[in-house]
């Protein structure tokens, strides 16, 4: 299973960056890898692109994750924009 995920990482000036990405998971349903395209939204047809602009939204209603140790873990946002990443 995939869906797309916002993932928080740091930037080139270690700055915290903020990406959706498609994200795959495993048979328990944890997050274990994510596509490092930086694709736009494509569609072959406008109904397809507004499908998968809807689909990419629901990004938005889920957990940050972050990449620790090459894992993908959730990320608790209340900590503030200053954080260990």
């Amino acid at each position: 299973m995939w869906n797309y995920r916002v993932l928080k990482l740091k930037d080139g000036l270690n700055r915290p960056l903020y990406e959706v990405y498609e994200v795959y998971y495993d048979d328990d349903d944890q997050p274990r890898a994510w596509a490092e395209s930086h694709n736009v939204l494509v569609g072959d047809t406008l109904d397809e692109l507004k499908e998968t602009y809807e689909y990419m939204v629901t990004a938005f209603q889920q957990p940050i994750l972050k990449v620790v140790d090459d894992k993908l873990v959730e990320v608790d946002e209340g900590c503030g924009e200053d954080d260990e990443g």
